[in-house]
């Protein structure tokens, strides 16, 4: 078993920062998968660092004039610090 700590950039946005953060940790998980090379048996984000936070309100209506409601839509850039467990694949195996 081999013990990795790893950076990655990842950028995300939602309507809410609760759902930029699950996609960003969704995107997260995704990209662990798919650079490592074996099988991931621990995932540990140790840090998180914002790097960059937007949020863009508007008013949404309807039929372009009843009914307005403020809405708002956020982009965060984070730098995401994790402690990878794998188990290393030998030449052949995948």
């Amino acid at each position: 078993m081999k013990t990795v700590q790893k950076d990655f950039i990842l950028e995300s946005s939602g309507k809410s920062k609760e759902e930029v953060f699950g996609n960003m940790f969704a995107v997260l998980r995704r990209r662990v998968y798919r650079e490592v090379p074996g099988v991931v048996l621990h995932m540990e984000p140790l840090e998180v660092y914002i790097l960059d936070e937007n949020k863009q309100d508007y008013t949404e209506r309807f039929l372009w004039l009843f009914m307005p409601r403020k809405k708002s839509s956020y982009t965060i850039k984070a730098r995401v610090v994790v402690l990878i467990k794998y188990i290393e694949l030998s030449n052949g195996e995948g």
